[in-house]
């Protein structure tokens, strides 16, 4: 699969805001709502590592892109 790197960078800043808003929910969260919250979580944070791979893969072909983490900043 082919995917562009304005799309990868977006597609993690996406993914990252996302769960950044499940983590606040979770803490927010009554007892029924906690169970797909953490589900939710769960699924974000393995399409995370995943973008992350596939970030730090092209950023090692690349000059000129910045590091996984500074892309937070």
């Amino acid at each position: 699969m082919t995917i562009s790197i304005h799309t990868l960078t977006m597609s993690v800043l996406a993914v990252q805001a996302r769960i950044e808003e499940l983590q606040n929910g979770i803490e927010r969260a009554e007892d029924p709502e906690l169970s797909w919250l953490e589900e939710d979580l769960l699924a974000y944070s393995r399409a995370q590592t995943e973008l992350k791979r596939m970030y730090v893969e092209e950023q090692q072909r690349s000059d000129n892109l910045v590091p996984y983490e500074e892309l937070f900043d």
